[in-house]
């Protein structure tokens, strides 16, 4: 990125995970106001999905519209106005483990789930239930997909000087892929980025190339930090906790440097 920094203001948050399934109380247990419990939950039943689409939807698209529709909706923003990134580092590794153990036996695929398979799956279900027409990008970028995916949009935003929609999401991978894959836990995030401020404003975040400035370290309970390394996505917990805390601060989100200015 060179000198230059991306500046985006984060407008809207959306947050799932086991014991944080909304951005209230992530908030809380960030500021240390409410324990971190991270017992098994049902996933999430986005409202937004149709009954149909709900009963067919993978985990990691219910995760992931669950998140986005949070965002929006505290934004104040029409989803069907947003353009949308969608950052995971694997997509769904339960479809691509069911693909590879049906494929290895000769047995005849579920064409639900091949559907499924694919890396904007998740972007495709949030668009068609919305109704938007706008772009929809999908990427990877491994352990700092969240990083990138942050990046992507905050580009997209600053170019085209409209608000974008930021959605990161991986969900606990089944054996034998977790042997190999880093996601040991399920964790979604959202954020509505504005390349302007707005009343909803609650930061202004700048992305910035790491080595240009010094970090603010983010001392985040064992539990979080166990999430954090379990999840791609939860990488952006130290962000997160700047903005629960309603703090100014220089914080590395790899392979960024993030400086964040509360707008509270």
């Amino acid at each position: 990125m060179g000198a230059a920094a991306v500046r985006v203001y984060i407008d809207g948050i959306g947050v799932w995970s086991p014991g944080l399934e909304d951005w209230a109380r992530t908030s809380a247990v960030l500021r240390g106001e409410a324990p971190f419990k991270p017992e098994s939950v049902p996933l999430p039943s986005p409202a937004v999905l149709s009954a149909a689409e709900r009963r067919r939807s993978p985990a990691t698209a219910r995760i992931a519209v669950q998140v986005a529709s949070e965002a929006c909706g505290s934004a104040g923003s029409d989803a069907a106005q947003l353009a949308c990134v969608f950052a995971s580092s694997h997509g769904d590794t339960e479809i691509s483990d069911y693909l590879c153990r049906e494929l290895a036996a000769n047995a005849p695929l579920s064409p639900t789930k091949f559907h499924n398979s694919v890396h904007n799956a998740a972007s495709g279900y949030w668009t068609i239930a919305v109704g938007c027409m706008q772009s929809a990008t999908a990427l990877s970028g491994g352990d700092e997909s969240f990083a990138y995916g942050l990046l992507e949009a905050g580009l997209q935003a600053v170019c085209s000087n409209r608000p974008i929609l930021l959605v990161a999401y991986d969900h606990a991978a089944p054996a034998p892929l977790s042997s190999v894959c880093s996601i040991s836990r399920s964790f979604g995030v959202a954020f509505v980025l504005s390349p302007f401020a707005t009343p909803r404003s609650l930061a202004l975040v700048e992305l910035r190339d790491p080595d240009q400035w010094a970090r603010d370290a983010v001392v985040l309970d064992p539990e979080l930090l166990s999430l954090q390394r379990g999840n791609p996505a939860a990488r952006s917990l130290p962000l997160l906790s700047c903005l629960a805390a309603a703090s100014t601060a220089t914080v590395s989100v790899s392979p960024l440097c993030l400086e964040i200015t509360s707008c509270r």
